[in-house]
């Protein structure tokens, strides 16, 4: 995918900080995990 272009959003501080805490234990950056949730929704749609 290369380049990525700059995304604000706003998330349920308790779900951000779930997020936050399965980064951790993956050892993985939440951007990561967010691109991977997203893509995997985005293909289930059927783009």
């Amino acid at each position: 995918m290369g380049d990525k272009a700059p995304f604000r959003t706003t998330l349920d501080p308790e779900l951000l900080k779930q997020l936050k805490i399965l980064a951790i234990k993956q050892d993985r950056n939440v951007n990561d995990i967010l691109e991977e949730i997203i893509k995997e929704y985005i293909n289930k749609q059927g783009k």
